[in-house]
């Protein structure tokens, strides 16, 4: 029987829906009759949710045709009959679909006495879209944390519960599900042992409320070691404290960072050899060249007939502008200055007209020869006595007239010389090199001055060179404070100016006094075990009026320091068995002897890079002189050291039993002075020859005599010593010493061929490949007894 047919049932019903149903409510409420199928009452909120019309039909009404046909499927009967015998209602969320779109409606179902159905309905529209929003944003989460190559994870500040971790957690740790029960307790026993100090110490700074960033090995499972990068932060959630952490695999990027710094240390070794090689050969180079420049200056010295003169200056110009070229390929091989440009250059006094027709004279015969003008111009009012950097100004001239010629196929080349005022009272010498040649771009100077750079590239440019002359003069202008320009005449050809600050000179008068100082009865000590250097330092000190000690070795030097007294040491650095700064080291803390350990020191070496000054001024010594110098350069020196301790040291030295009467004296402290056989044999060379005998024209200081004797003595005291490095292991470091000393002294005597010999196997010994060394010193031993039976030939000669 249905309500509607039970007037008591209805009054009931009228009740109930008169204290539920009331239109303030902010719920929606309907009664229905279950047994009849009927819709009893609605209140308005009920209406509005359901969007039915005002103006509908009286209640009772058939379900069917009051509700709408998504409320009917919920409120189905067999929803009904499931909640019979229970208190709780039933809820759901039911989405109507009305003409504005889909509304979300939350549901509560109760069955009350009577089979009277009560049926609640709320507003979920905002729920459910928060819901909704609050799963997006989860799932976006979670597909972030899936995609990133870092590993997220919130544990407990004691890590032994996850609250949250992206799913790459187990495979960049190799563990299962099972093992996260515990937390991350597992992750510890994962890291390598050397680095679990550093994964504890994050407790540490975790207590301190700070975070942890740390990179750690693990010994993972199937990928074995790999580093992983921890970063944490501690913070409060909701009055708890929680541990948010990232895990990152950095095994590529720490792999990537030890190739590089294997390339980084393989690229600083390769820069080490090179600078050790640019040293070498800056040694080798250098070496030499001293040698023939000393011994060109001292023969200018002597008595030479105009023509013999005007030869040994062009010879001397050349090596001086061989110097320079190899300066320069050392310097942009070393990626700076050339060598001696490197220290500030010593102002030197000059004549410009004279500077400049002197880089004119070598190259008239090339002018020449190429059928071209060479013209000096030089302003009326050019000051004859200026102070300024006259080697570098003439290494500029030399650069841009040889390109001058160098270009110019037809017409000529002129060089022109001027001076003006300048400030703070000084002057600007100006110079201007033009040409009739091919001209140039001056918008190309920029890339020209750079260094191995023509104007014409490829294999079929027409004009050789390296391609450093314009950096190389920039450069040198640029390091005396000058500017360089150019530019193309309308004419055609090129035109090149530079201009660098100088000062006027003071009157001749007041420098004669102070231009050439001399130091009769001063003692100085020469350690040097080159004999070709001894020769050429004894005879420019021999000059200035010094007395000379000669060693030729650092032992020997130390020696000597023990038993006289001297005013100065000229202190080489490369010797065998001990090098020159170990030298210093050691006088600088012996206590006894007759030299006092202050005495000064001056380093004396054929390594002129760039650094070599500052970094053995750095070792103790007073000052530097770098292979090949000129008597002006030692003059200079010896003034610094000498002229500031003027007591009366000739009466100290007279008395030694060295001291010539002259103020000079050479003692032989087993050192080997170099020299040169005759041209009587086709072993040695006779220029060589000619040269020495040049020394000593007429024969008084028999220096030719005395130094093939040293020569010889000097073969006795080493062949032993290559016997006995060839025994059953060869020594390569005696082998060395006695190809590097044979190497220089043989050459200086004209043995050239045993002299490339003693070359190649000097490097050999370097590199320290001793296989095909053998061979080699057989050839030398032969060259050796070939070579001295040339000069016992040329002592038995009248």
């Amino acid at each position: 029987m249905s309500i509607t047919d039970d007037p008591a049932a209805a009054r009931a019903a009228g009740r109930i829906s008169a204290s539920l149903v009331g239109d303030a409510l902010p719920l929606g409420i309907a009664l229905l009759d279950l047994g009849s199928g009927q819709l009893l009452h609605l209140n308005r909120e009920a209406e509005r949710l359901l969007a039915l019309p005002a103006a509908a039909a009286p209640l009772p009404q058939p379900l069917q045709q009051a509700l709408p046909p998504e409320l009917l499927r919920a409120c189905a009967a067999e929803r009904w009959q499931a909640l019979a015998g229970q208190r709780a209602p039933a809820r759901q969320m039911l989405a109507l679909a009305g003409r504005h779109g889909q509304r979300w409606l939350q549901l509560q179902l109760s069955l009350l006495p009577n089979r009277i159905g009560l049926l609640c309905l709320q507003d979920a529209g905002a729920e459910q879209q928060l819901q909704r929003a609050l799963q997006e944003s989860d799932t976006r989460f979670r597909e972030v944390t899936e995609a990133v190559r870092e590993c997220l994870f919130v544990t407990t500040p004691q890590w032994d519960r996850l609250h949250f971790s992206s799913p790459l957690l187990l495979d960049m740790l190799g563990l299962s599900p099972v093992d996260l029960r515990q937390g991350l307790q597992q992750l510890r026993e994962r890291i390598h042992p050397a680095d679990r100090v550093l994964y504890d110490r994050r407790l540490l700074m975790q207590a301190d409320g700070g975070g942890a960033d740390l990179v750690l090995r693990i010994e993972h499972p199937a990928k074995g070691l790999r580093w992983l990068r921890l970063r944490t932060r501690l913070r409060q959630q909701a009055g708890q404290a929680l541990v948010y952490a990232i895990l990152a695999d950095v095994s590529d990027e720490q792999r990537q960072r030890e190739e590089l710094q294997q390339a980084r240390d393989r690229a600083e070794a390769a820069s080490r050899a090179k600078s050790a090689f640019m040293a070498n050969m800056s040694h080798e180079f250098r070496t030499p060249m001293n040698g023939i420049l000393g011994m060109t200056e001292l023969l200018l010295k002597t008595g030479l007939s105009a023509e013999q003169r005007h030869q040994a200056e062009v010879a001397q110009r050349c090596a001086e502008d061989l110097l320079r070229l190899m300066d320069g390929l050392l310097a942009y091989a070393q990626g700076g200055e050339a060598p001696a440009a490197t220290a500030a250059a010593a102002a030197e006094h000059f004549d410009p007209r004279a500077l400049a027709e002197a880089a004119l004279a070598p190259l008239a015969a090339r002018a020449a020869a190429q059928g071209l003008t060479l013209d000096l111009d030089a302003a009326p009012l050019l000051p004859a006595r200026l102070i300024g950097d006259a080697p570098r100004i003439a290494q500029v001239l030399d650069g841009l007239l040889d390109n001058a010629l160098k270009f110019t196929p037809r017409g000529g080349v002129r060089l022109a010389v001027a001076s003006r005022p300048a400030a703070a009272g000084g002057l600007l010498l100006e110079f201007e090199v033009s040409d009739s040649g091919i001209g140039f771009d001056p918008a190309e100077l920029p890339r020209l001055s750079k260094p191995f750079t023509q104007a014409e590239a490829g294999l079929a440019r027409r004009h050789a060179g390296a391609g450093l002359g314009l950096a190389l003069v920039q450069q040198r202008v640029q390091r005396m404070g000058g500017s360089l320009s150019a530019r193309r005449p309308a004419d055609g050809g090129s035109v090149f100016c530079f201009s660098v600050p100088v000062r006027q000179a003071p009157e001749p008068a007041a420098e004669a006094a102070a231009a050439a100082p001399r130091w009769p009865g001063r003692y100085i000590l020469v350690v040097e075990d080159n004999q070709v250097n001894q020769e050429v330092i004894f005879q420019m000190l021999a000059h200035l009026g010094c007395a000379v000690r000669l060693a030729d070795s650092a032992h020997a030097g130390l020696q000597a320091l023990q038993d006289e007294r001297f005013d100065l040491v000229l202190m080489d650095i490369h010797m065998p068995g001990m090098d020159g700064i170990e030298a210093l080291q050691r006088l600088r803390r012996q206590s006894a002897g007759q030299t006092p350990p202050a005495v000064p020191v001056v380093a004396v070496t054929a390594n002129a890079l760039s650094g070599d000054e500052k970094r053995l001024l750095s070792h103790g010594f007073d000052d530097y002189l770098p292979k090949p110098f000129r008597q002006s350069q030692l003059l200079a020196m010896l003034s610094r050291h000498l002229d500031d301790n003027l007591h009366d040291s000739t009466e100290s030295h007279d008395s030694s039993p060295q001291a010539a009467k002259d103020g000079t004296a050479l003692v032989h402290d087993g050192a080997t002075m170099s020299g040169t056989p005759n041209s009587d044999t086709c072993v040695l060379d006779a220029q060589a020859l000619a040269r020495l005998r040049e020394l000593d024209p007429d024969g008084s200081s028999q220096l030719l005599p005395r130094i093939i004797n040293a020569y010889l003595k000097s073969l006795e005291r080493l062949l032993p010593e290559l016997a006995q490095a060839r025994g059953e292991t060869l020594d390569l470091a005696v082998v060395r010493h006695v190809s590097h000393t044979l190497k220089s002294s043989s050459a200086s005597l004209g043995a050239l061929a045993l002299s490339q010999r003693c070359a190649e196997i000097e490097t050999m010994a370097r590199l320290g490949h001793a296989q095909g060394l053998d061979p080699l010193l057989d050839a030398m031993l032969v060259e050796i007894a070939e070579v001295r039976l040339a000069l016992t030939a040329l002592q038995n000669t009248p």
